[in-house]
């Protein structure tokens, strides 16, 4: 059961979530997970992300909003 939750909503960011993924994972604390919740993205952040899909939780769901993607993320964390 990890100690932390990483909670990474995004909609059509596919230029920056390989970075923000690599940077999250590169962290000296290893006793967390990250959670990705896909909030209806039609950029190619799929295409983006499947070198990450071992190492995450991904979640996708139709455009909410960020506040619905939070709470997806929330409704999924181990913690």
């Amino acid at each position: 059961m990890p100690h932390v939750s990483v909670l990474i909503p995004t909609y059509n960011h596919a230029r920056f979530i390989a970075q923000t993924l690599a940077s999250a994972l590169r962290q000296s604390y290893r006793d967390f997970e990250i959670i990705l919740v896909n909030d209806g993205s039609t950029d190619d952040t799929v295409r983006r992300i499947k070198p990450f899909l071992r190492q995450i939780r991904y979640f996708y769901q139709p455009n909410s909003g960020p506040g619905a993607a939070y709470n997806l993320g929330l409704k999924h964390s181990r913690c």
